[in-house]
């Protein structure tokens, strides 16, 4: 079984993601949103890391070690590693949102 890990751009990216989603389905809901994605996440990538593309997106731009998995209306970035069996969850997204924009911004501010 794959070790599924949450890094800090992901928990942060899935902050901002909860915090959006308030204003248009309420508190709660985005709170179950977010435990939805982190949920579905672990389940479909512990037993089945390889299973998505790689993000279309970042791959355009020669970034090749970001994979997507899409969920209903949102994407979850993430990247494996084979040696450590460890899936490393980086990003969760609207589906319209860009993948390429939010690469940039976390690459400039940190």
């Amino acid at each position: 079984m794959t070790r599924v890990e949450l890094t800090e751009t992901g928990f942060e990216t899935l902050f901002l993601l909860t915090r959006y989603m308030t204003e248009y389905i309420g508190e709660d809901k985005a709170i179950d949103l977010a435990d939805k994605l982190i949920n579905t996440a672990e389940k479909l990538l512990s037993s089945n890391p390889k299973s998505a593309p790689v993000c279309h997106e970042l791959e355009l731009i020669g970034v090749t070690d970001y994979l997507q998995l899409t969920f209903e209306k949102y994407k979850i970035l993430y990247r494996y590693d084979d040696s450590e069996k460890c899936v490393y969850l980086t990003a969760f997204m609207r589906h319209r949102q860009s993948a390429q924009s939010l690469l940039v911004s976390y690459a400039l501010i940190n």
